[in-house]
């Protein structure tokens, strides 16, 4: 089983907890297939084509580059029902951990699971010894983009090179002015 790491306080539509849980390095095999499915359902997303080129090796490279103590793959639950996932690794930048494959599905849009699970793997990078953290973004992710603004997280130029040409990056200090 996963362990859980940081139950927020938000609720779905149902009223039960969202959870977040860590996937260890040496999870059981349905824990990896449990996150391998939501990174699937993510990379089908319209706005993700051709935006991820490396999907099949890196689904099946999971839990890996996502652990410490360069990184977490989380998984957000409520109840029996997964609902999302997200994940932190390092940048070459000291000190500097980027946040990606942050996806909610469907039904659980807009009950906080994404806040959740955003600050959540900021508390990650807190606890791995990391000071700021970044992502990057498509353009057309209105209420992502709100999201990231609403915790923080500031614009900030392209740090990537994988990055295409609109798209949106932020950063922030893991220990925010105010969240």
């Amino acid at each position: 089983m996963m362990h859980a790491t940081s139950p927020h306080g938000t609720n779905t539509a149902d009223n039960s907890m969202i959870h977040i849980a860590l996937v260890p390095e040496h999870a059981q095999p349905s824990v990896v297939e449990t996150a391998r499915t939501l990174f699937r359902e993510y990379a089908a997303l319209a706005h993700v084509e051709g935006r991820w080129r490396t999907v099949s090796a890196d689904i099946a490279a999971l839990p890996q580059p996502y652990v410490a103590p360069c990184g977490a793959l989380l998984l957000a639950t409520a109840g029996n029902d997964v609902l999302g996932c997200g994940a932190l690794r390092a940048l070459p930048e000291a000190g500097v951990a980027e946040l990606k494959r942050i996806y909610v599905r469907y039904e659980a849009r807009g009950a906080g699971v994404g806040k959740a699970i955003t600050l959540a793997l900021i508390e990650h990078a807190a606890l791995l010894g990391f000071t700021r953290v970044r992502l990057d973004t498509a353009p057309e992710l209105y209420a992502a983009r709100a999201l990231y603004s609403s915790l923080g997280f500031v614009p900030i130029p392209q740090y990537s090179a994988n990055q295409l040409p609109n798209d949106p990056c932020y950063e922030r200090d893991v220990h925010p002015r105010t969240v």
